[in-house]
């Protein structure tokens, strides 16, 4: 007995995507479906254990799970590793209820000719179930992936790390090392934090595309700024802003960068996500 449970604890492992989610969906589909009908409800005098819909439940909660998965590492390859905001969770929570819903449709329509004929078939029903499933499926899909979207999120933010390469030779510096990135006489230099500089041979554009845009902004055409690096920020005139930079680099005092008007509510959004 004791050699079974060993066994079980190692294979069921809740930091396990599939074994939390599955427990999750499990535990929604029978509290849900406990509450749904009179007799399903715990303490009625006519209980009936709820088996059919729950084993529906159970079911569509896991075709939820396959797509969004799927749709999540998509996501994950192509844009979370840069950037996680609002605007990307939104696309990918919409487009992965997209797909939900053609696959509803269809479902409803061969299922439902099948087993009851095409006379059964209600646009008010298709459109009601519909929605309840969305909005039920809306509620899972934050529940499913909150916790590796908030992994993904620090992962971003604080485990990157910049190859960079200069006179043959290869330098790692993680994202937690840097303070900003500039640009002087042509020449991309990387401020770390330790007080020292690196020269790269990249352009700024080029440094802009391989770092995650979680944990940089590009402030202007000569400097991009991490959070260590900003010492203040002010408003200025013309709608414009001042922001005063850490003397990072050994031998280079404290120096302020403007940020145009245009990229001001940007600049302040991506500013407050920090603090």
């Amino acid at each position: 007995m004791k050699t079974i449970i060993n066994s079980l604890k190692s294979h069921i492992n809740f930091s396990n995507f599939w074994v939390r989610n599955g427990f999750i969906i499990i535990m929604i589909s029978i509290l849900a479906n406990h509450l749904y009908e009179p007799e399903s409800f715990p303490f009625s005098r006519d209980y009936k254990f709820p088996l059919f819909p729950i084993v529906v439940s159970i079911i569509g909660g896991s075709i939820l799970l396959l797509i969004s998965s799927f749709n999540f590492k998509y996501y994950k390859n192509k844009y979370f590793i840069k950037k996680i905001n609002v605007k990307t969770l939104l696309r990918f929570l919409f487009s992965t209820l997209g797909y939900f819903t053609i696959l509803y449709i269809i479902l409803y329509y061969v299922l439902n000719g099948l087993i009851n004929g095409v006379e059964a078939y209600s646009i008010y029903h298709l459109l009601t179930g519909l929605s309840i499933s969305l909005l039920i499926n809306t509620i899972g899909i934050a529940l499913l992936f909150s916790i590796d979207i908030y992994k993904l999120h620090k992962l971003v933010s604080i485990e990157g790390v910049i190859k960079v390469k200069q006179g043959g030779k290869i330098t790692l510096v993680k994202y937690s090392e840097i303070a900003y990135i500039y640009n002087e006489n042509k020449i991309v230099y990387i401020a770390k934090t330790d007080g020292t500089s690196i020269i790269t041979d990249f352009t700024l554009n080029e440094v802009e595309n391989k770092i995650s845009k979680q944990s940089f902004y590009r402030a202007n055409r000569q400097t991009i700024l991490h959070i260590h690096s900003i010492e203040q920020v002010q408003s200025i005139e013309n709608g414009k802003l001042s922001v005063l930079i850490k003397p990072t680099v050994i031998g280079k005092k404290n120096f302020q960068i403007s940020i145009s008007r245009y990229k001001k509510q940007e600049f302040m959004n991506w500013f407050k996500d920090k603090l």
